[in-house]
């Protein structure tokens, strides 16, 4: 029998809100102002614009600025504005801080005798450093108390504390069987298999910062890694095949070598025009020894009875593409990834048993 009257109303809101909370209250910043704070950022966050442009800035939350400096490695600070403890001041912070930050800029929210101070701090945008939200990651001291939102994919949020905790946030409807950045984590260990120490690590760096960029694209992507003496041509159609490819490992030994102004440049510049690749149609084509090797990249999709399974994919063109190249992971493909456009990745890769 329908009930009469007023509709009642259904909000993830309080569990938004509730769930916020206890990740704070294990990272020693309980309260129900920080946290309705938080669950505000994570909100607006999700899907962020200005004027239609997509923004998604990070933002470090702690109650002590000069300790965020030291230990995110941050540079110079500039306050923009303050304001009483509650969501109207982080929409405002938001929309004054988030058009200036980028590759260099985080926001901060500092509490302060019931108040928030916001503005912006520098950390350093070479491909080769770690970025603030990085540094992050890999704090675990039960003495700091600050966390961290990142926009990792729209309706896609990672959470982190400097006490060790972190929530993967999803208000999309996207698969989460793994998150995105784990996913990552596999094509950075795939794509630098067969690079020599010591460069790895920096060639692991740079395809890192490029991969997580990638994750912002609001149409997806696909990644085919070939092995180090592959022969790219013999997979696809139609692509730029680069007669060439660019070798990562060896540009970043002759910064190493010599780190003047012209070896630093062509390390960032490289992270720069993978980025640019990765934002291409097509498939972006690297190879397991650290090269870049193409992009622009299609290929002919397999008849449905030879794909896993003997099932034809769900999806449109760039899962019946993955689909495709999955079939030649372990035999001519190192590895095989896709993203799609609603946040869920995914990435077959022939060493995904062994030890990154």
């Amino acid at each position: 029998m329908a009930s009469s009257g007023t509709p009642a109303v259904i909000s993830y809101g309080h569990l938004l809100t509730g769930a916020v909370g206890e990740f704070l209250q294990a990272e020693s910043m309980p309260g129900a102002e920080i946290a309705s704070a938080v669950a505000e950022l994570v909100v607006n966050l999700s899907r962020y614009r200005e004027e239609r442009v997509p923004l998604s800035p990070i933002v470090f939350i702690t109650d002590d600025r000069s300790q965020l400096l030291t230990w995110v490695g941050g540079r110079e600070i500039v306050p923009i504005g303050t304001g009483p403890q509650d969501p109207a001041t982080i929409r405002k912070g938001l929309k004054l801080c988030a058009p200036l930050a980028g590759a260099e800029w985080s926001i901060f929210v500092e509490q302060a005798a019931e108040m928030f101070r916001y503005g912006l701090f520098r950390g350093d945008d070479f491909v080769l450093s770690r970025t603030p939200f990085e540094v992050l990651r890999s704090i675990v001291n039960p003495s700091v108390r600050m966390v961290a939102v990142a926009q990792l994919a729209e309706s896609v949020l990672e959470l982190r504390g400097s006490q060790g905790n972190s929530r993967y946030v999803y208000l999309s409807g996207a698969r989460t069987e793994m998150p995105p950045p784990l996913v990552l984590e596999k094509l950075v260990s795939a794509a630098t298999q067969d690079v020599s120490p010591p460069a790895r690590e920096d060639v692991r760096t740079i395809f890192r910062h490029a991969f997580l960029e990638m994750l912002h694209m609001s149409h997806g992507s696909l990644v085919a890694v070939l092995p180090p003496t592959g022969q790219s041509g013999f997979h696809f159609v139609d692509g730029l095949l680069l007669d060439t490819p660019i070798d990562v490992a060896e540009l970043i030994r002759r910064y190493h070598g010599v780190p003047n102004e012209d070896a630093r440049a062509a390390v960032q510049a490289v992270g720069h025009l993978l980025q640019g690749m990765l934002a291409s149609d097509g498939i972006t084509v690297l190879r397991s020894d650290g090269r870049i090797a193409g992009y622009n990249a299609f290929v002919h999709h397999l008849p449905s009875s030879t794909l896993e399974n003997s099932s034809p994919p769900i999806g449109g063109a760039r899962q019946r593409t993955f689909a495709a190249l999955s079939t030649r992971v372990g035999e001519t493909l190192v590895a095989a990834f896709y993203y799609s456009q609603d946040g869920h990745a995914d990435c077959r890769w022939v060493g995904e048993n062994a030890k990154p």
